[in-house]
């Protein structure tokens, strides 16, 4: 089956605490030199945790120190491919499949709680999808209402879904083509938009706007193409959604940029990164519960262990923090 998919070991997710902070400083005198030049300063509030999903086991790690929190093992028999902010501080999604190639493909979608000292509660299963295997998870910054994406292990069109369920609706969409499936998945607070990534017959590999509203049957038909923007493995989405945080893979560089969603107008490279050469890479981000903060990583087969970023666009703070993602290639795999 091709749409078996590996093993995700990198999958992100952060408690909304204030534990750490992080300064940046830039000029604003428009002369340098000038001796009445002032700094600004903004301080940018950090979230005390991280999960990181080592398909086995969920990892939480303190984010200022680097040290284990706590361990969530995954249910006997799958395996964590995916994790992300369920909209609210101290609570998560989380989606599973077979741990074995030979298992019949089940998709299973998760919620769970983190404690303020960074202990895990038991998985709560939220819905499963025999036939298929889970490829994304979001929710809306706030809460309330969660999106998922699963693909069936039949290619025929149509071949998966995305869905909708909560204060929003409930309501699914179908992928057109027997090989669409996104690894991305990012809302708006209203979770009226969803932001995602995949191939559309025509434009080929492209960055979508869905409109949860719409009655269309299909994705491709319920949602628009972003204009301009290159193709990103995951995407993120500010709460209103007025921009697009786009993470893209150009060989060994890595970008993570902000473009206007109407338009596709760049608006500003926020990070880059520079790896090794390499067959595969892959450049993942996602929002914390206010979609306010980004949690991005860059890896490769080569370079598989990187350090978390946590980005401020609003003020360009970003921050590495003392704790590692490992390499990923099905799964968005970074939320706070």
């Amino acid at each position: 089956m091709k749409h078996r998919l590996v093993a995700t070991a990198a999958a992100i997710a952060a408690v909304t605490a204030t534990a750490g902070t992080a300064t940046a400083m830039t000029a604003t005198s428009a002369d340098a030199r000038a001796s009445r030049a002032q700094l600004a300063i903004t301080t940018t509030v950090l979230p005390s945790f991280a999960v990181v999903s080592h398909a086995r086991s969920l990892k939480v790690f303190n984010t200022k120190t680097g040290a284990t929190a706590g361990t969530l093992k995954a249910p006997a028999g799958q395996q964590f491919q995916g994790v992300a902010s369920d909209g609210t501080s101290h609570a998560f999604l989380a989606y599973t499949n077979p741990a074995s190639i030979n298992a019949a493909c089940h998709a299973y979608y998760y919620r769970f709680q983190v404690s303020t000292t960074g202990k895990p509660s038991a998985l709560a299963l939220l819905r499963s999808i025999p036939g298929s295997a889970a490829t994304a998870i979001a929710a809306n910054p706030g809460g309330g209402t969660y999106t998922y994406s699963a693909v069936h292990c039949d290619t025929a069109p149509p071949n998966g879904l995305i869905g909708i369920s909560g204060k929003a609706g409930t309501h699914t969409w179908a992928y057109n083509e027997g090989d669409d499936y996104t690894f991305s998945l990012a809302a708006t607070t209203d979770a009226d938009t969803l932001a995602l990534s995949l191939f559309v017959a025509g434009p080929g590999w492209a960055n979508l706007l869905l409109n949860t509203d719409s009655n269309a049957a299909t994705v491709d038909r319920a949602s628009r193409v972003v204009p301009a923007i290159p193709y990103a493995q995951s995407l993120a989405i500010s709460p209103h959604g007025a921009t697009l945080y786009a993470c893209i893979s150009d060989g060994r560089t890595g970008t993570l940029t902000a473009y206007n969603a109407a338009t596709g107008k760049l608006l500003k490279v926020l990070h880059s990164w520079t790896l090794a050469t390499a067959r595969n890479y892959f450049c993942q981000v996602s929002a914390d519960s206010t979609g306010k903060l980004l949690l991005a990583s860059y890896s490769s087969e080569v370079s598989p262990r990187t350090s978390l970023l946590g980005i401020n666009p609003q003020t360009g703070t970003t921050v590495k923090l003392p704790v590692q993602g490992d390499y990923t290639i099905d799964g968005i795999g970074a939320a706070w």
